[in-house]
């Protein structure tokens, strides 16, 4: 009866609230913080319907102070961020505008939410001590208990992205935790996470596949353009022609059959041999279109000057896209490759500062879970 009269009531709150105050929800819709007040008021009548309002409260206010520790981080690194989101039953998320630099930006603005989170509830901790209240106690259960789960080392959880600084194999640590976790609650929402993970291990792991096949793409531009300027002074295309049928008929044989089946991982060298050899192919094949373009082209000379031939069109165009598509490569490269570097010493303040953090709302998980134990 009491849970029929509390959702009634937070149901005429919300009725009055369209009724009443359209104008002040279309107002906020256009402030820079209008959604994350609008989203959260969302959560906390949903929340507050099932649980009541002050569990309502309790949940969105921690949520929400755990968001803005990643905020603040995001702002004090010069990382352009949204505002907070909240999705009712699931949490808040904040997304960021612009690629992180590197693991080590990444680290820290994850690492801000949990710490955040651990600073949230421990008003309730002298509360409890001072009221003897329970229900300060059941903050400080899922306030630890929130930021604890959020400290799951697989991504997308904070977690996840600490300690990306460190290694990205403990990512598979987190994951046989959170597949554990999830056969326990059977809980939707767990599985759609450990699925998110385990996407983010698997692209993390084929990068080396993908960073080798970026490198020899690299390799064949390099190589075209090179062989496009000295075609003008070439007396033959020969022996080049020859050499292209050469490299077309080794990339055949070294492509084997077109359905073959690779073990992801396992066999990551057989299939990057492979997508070589394809390269090889579209390249030979390039430069086979283009050698026989440019030999119909007629040869156009400066002011009539045979020994000031002007530059072929053709070959610029082409020599000018090598150019482009090599910048973008060694952009990617040097991205890939640098991310994740770290100095030992930031690596070692980034695993004593996690399980500091871990131990520290580890104990105020089992303090509260004590208190309401103890209570029943």
């Amino acid at each position: 009866m009491e849970k029929n009269r509390s959702r009634s009531i937070w149901a005429g709150i919300g009725v009055f609230v369209v009724a009443k105050l359209k104008w002040a929800l279309a107002l906020l819709k256009w402030t820079k913080f209008g959604g994350t007040f609008i989203t959260m008021m969302i959560s906390l009548g949903a929340y507050a319907a099932l649980y009541g309002w002050k569990f309502g409260v309790a949940i969105v206010y921690l949520i929400f102070v755990h968001e803005m520790g990643h905020l603040i981080a995001a702002k004090r690194k010069g990382v352009k961020t949204s505002p907070a989101y909240f999705i009712p039953f699931v949490g808040a998320m904040v997304n960021m505008k612009e690629p992180l630099k590197d693991a080590a930006t990444e680290s820290y603005v994850a690492y801000a939410g949990p710490l955040a989170g651990l600073i949230s509830f421990l008003p309730a901790v002298v509360l409890y001590e001072y009221t003897g209240e329970p229900f300060w106690a059941l903050v400080v259960f899922l306030g630890s208990l929130l930021n604890l789960f959020n400290l799951i080392p697989v991504t997308p959880l904070d977690g996840g992205r600490i300690v990306s600084v460190l290694s990205t194999k403990i990512w598979l640590i987190g994951l046989l935790i959170l597949a554990a976790y999830a056969v326990y609650t059977m809980s939707p929402l767990i599985f759609l996470i450990l699925i998110i993970g385990a996407f983010g291990w698997w692209n993390r792991g084929k990068e080396s596949y993908r960073n080798g096949l970026l490198s020899y793409e690299k390799i064949k531009l390099e190589t075209l353009r090179e062989q496009i300027s000295q075609w003008p002074s070439l007396t033959s295309t020969w022996d080049l022609k020859q050499a292209m049928q050469a490299q077309l008929t080794s990339a055949k044989e070294r492509m084997g059959k077109e359905n073959a089946r690779f073990i992801p991982f396992w066999d990551d060298d057989k299939k990057l041999v492979r997508e070589q050899a394809k390269l090889d192919e579209h390249y030979a094949n390039q430069t086979l279109t283009l050698l026989q373009q440019w030999e119909h082209q007629p040869v156009m000379y400066e002011d009539g000057d045979p020994d000031r031939p002007i530059p072929s069109p053709l070959l610029t165009g082409v020599t000018q896209q090598c150019s482009e598509r090599l910048k973008q490569i060694e952009e990617a490269l040097s991205y890939n490759r640098a991310y994740y570097e770290a100095p030992a010493k930031l690596k070692w303040k980034v695993l004593i500062a996690y399980v500091l953090l871990a131990a520290v709302l580890s104990a105020f998980m089992i303090y509260g879970h004590n208190i309401m134990d103890a209570r029943l």
